[in-house]
């Protein structure tokens, strides 16, 4: 009986210990299979947002308002403020202008270069910066050709400039701008006293090929007058 026992119990523990082995065998098989495994890639780095030229302020389109760049695909045009001025002195030497577009409108002082507008109009000034964003010298043309640069009205008139003073080679022709490089101008109209505006349009195109596009930007309503005071009331 003892004999049979033993006999059973060494089975017992050969077929344990191969079960074991059996397991171990598995494990090892499923560790190597899972070491072999490839990791999974890393999901890509969001990339950085591109920097638009001109800054935070550009616009990708040819309607704004004032202080923002406006980009037509080859000019960067910024309005950066408008006033409305009793005169007004053209700033830059060498400035370039065409008696027949502001004689019916405006009179000017020669020795001082300052304009006046004519009775019943007043000037407003509208100083810009446009800048070249094409590959190569240009120069903006705002002479000859289709023109539509101009104010326009509460109620629907549109009224020419009659000044830009400006770096310029020619009238009305800026000079020449290298890639990426600016020019400051000031565009004068003369427009009827008490006129309410309501936008600029501005034609931006090559002087080589003549080919351009209109900018609109709407201008802010003129500020309230301030309230005058009421008189203090006498002390009782």
């Amino acid at each position: 009986m003892m004999r049979r026992l033993q006999t059973t119990g060494f089975g017992t523990r050969r077929a344990v210990a191969l079960l074991i082995g059996a397991g171990v065998l598995g494990m090892t098989t499923l560790g190597g299979a899972a070491a072999g495994q490839k990791k999974p890639a890393a999901p890509p780095k969001p990339k950085p947002p591109k920097q638009i030229p001109g800054g935070a302020n550009q616009v990708e389109g040819l309607n704004g308002k004032v202080g923002q760049v406006l980009f037509t695909g080859k000019w960067r045009f910024q309005v950066i403020d408008v006033q409305t001025v009793d005169s007004y002195t053209l700033k830059v030497p060498g400035s370039e202008q065409d008696y027949g577009k502001y004689h019916t409108l405006a009179e000017i002082d020669d020795a001082l270069r300052t304009f006046k507008p004519k009775a019943g109009y007043t000037f407003v000034a509208v100083k810009c910066q446009a800048r070249n964003g094409q590959k190569k010298v240009q120069q903006l043309d705002f002479y000859l050709n289709e023109q539509k640069t101009a104010l326009a009205d509460t109620t629907e008139n549109s009224h020419p400039p009659i000044v830009f003073d400006m770096q310029s080679k020619g009238a009305w022709v800026t000079k020449p701008l290298l890639p990426g490089s600016s020019v400051d101008m000031t565009i004068l109209f003369a427009v009827p006293t008490d006129t309410k505006l309501k936008d600029l349009v501005v034609t931006l195109k090559n002087w080589e090929d003549s080919v351009g596009k209109e900018v609109r930007v709407s201008l802010p309503a003129p500020a309230a007058p301030a309230a005058t005071p009421a008189p203090a009331k006498p002390a009782t």
